[in-house]
């Protein structure tokens, strides 16, 4: 439900925050980011922040939590639609992708700020992500039933840190987001030995 005009115009101040907290954080650090200049760039007043928010730290949490979350969701989806099967490998892969592409910002926090968190939602946090990196073991061990599960948890996590990377080649590029997408998946592709997808022919 969309809910009142009042409770989409909190919504929004709140998602406003979040992304401005996004952008800071990604390029000055947290540490060296105040509430206020967080308020300034989302076009809220210092004291309005409070309203979303209790500190800084809340924030971040939300930040990090929200998106490990998300794609916990995802992932799940896909299996639960795909099956495990080589079409759900390659729609997590274009999945994260899409997610690295779009959220640069939070893989850059998530790498530089992770310990700001506090140990609660650390600990939360690594939950969540590992429950995410599951849903890729689980369909690389169904899929390829020959290799250890530990080298699938490991192939995992280096695809998944491959496509991260973006996050920080990605300014060092001319290149589009279409371009760089697809240089990922091949690579991505290349790395789980799946078969690259063929073009259909006329």
């Amino acid at each position: 439900m969309a809910g009142t005009p009042r409770e989409q115009a909190k919504s929004e101040r709140r998602r406003r925050i979040l992304d401005a907290a996004a952008e800071l954080f990604a390029r000055h650090g947290y540490q060296a980011v105040s509430l206020q200049s967080v308020g300034e760039q989302a076009g809220i007043s210092g004291p309005g922040v409070y309203r979303h928010f209790e500190s800084k730290q809340d924030i971040l949490a939300e930040l990090l939590q929200g998106i490990s979350e998300r794609l916990l969701r995802g992932g799940r989806a896909i299996r639960e639609r795909r099956g495990d099967t080589p079409e759900a490998l390659a729609e997590l892969i274009s999945f994260h992708v899409d997610f690295a592409l779009a959220d640069s910002a939070l893989i850059r926090v998530h790498e530089r700020d992770f310990g700001s968190l506090e140990q609660q939602t650390r600990r939360s946090v690594r939950e969540i992500q590992r429950q995410y990196l599951a849903e890729w073991r689980e369909v690389l061990r169904t899929l390829q039933p020959q290799r250890p599960l530990e080298d699938h948890t490991t192939r995992a996590y280096a695809v998944i840190g491959l496509i991260n990377s973006t996050a920080y080649a990605r300014t060092r590029t001319a290149s589009s987001d279409a371009q760089v997408g697809a240089v990922l998946k091949g690579m991505a592709q290349l790395a789980l030995d799946i078969p690259p997808e063929r073009k259909a022919t006329p």
